[in-house]
């Protein structure tokens, strides 16, 4: 009988370090689950944040080239005023 009770002990200290270790492995792998989704999470965010500054970084660029292109037209105009101006006076006082 003892022999039989021993057996019985051991074998459910065997199941229960088993199941033991087994929630470890559980419990292991849902924390690298979880750690492997955050970090895609984070990777997700930081590439929604770079996408969104370079589109922020592309329209200052385009506003500014724009700026520079309206202000060469407007000097590009004076300066043909300016010509024809010259030219004008030039053939007024010449005569």
């Amino acid at each position: 009988m003892k022999q039989f009770e021993r057996q019985n002990m051991e074998a459910e200290v065997e199941r229960q370090n088993k199941a033991y270790e087994e929630q470890m492995i559980k419990t292991s792998m849902m924390k690298k689950m979880h750690q492997t989704d955050v970090l895609r999470q984070v990777g997700e965010r930081d590439r929604t944040m770079r996408r969104e500054l370079q589109e922020v970084m592309y329209e200052e660029r385009a506003a500014k080239l724009a700026e520079l292109e309206y202000q060469r037209r407007i000097q590009t105009e004076k300066d043909n005023k300016q010509q024809m101006l010259n030219t004008w006076k030039s053939t007024v006082n010449g005569h």
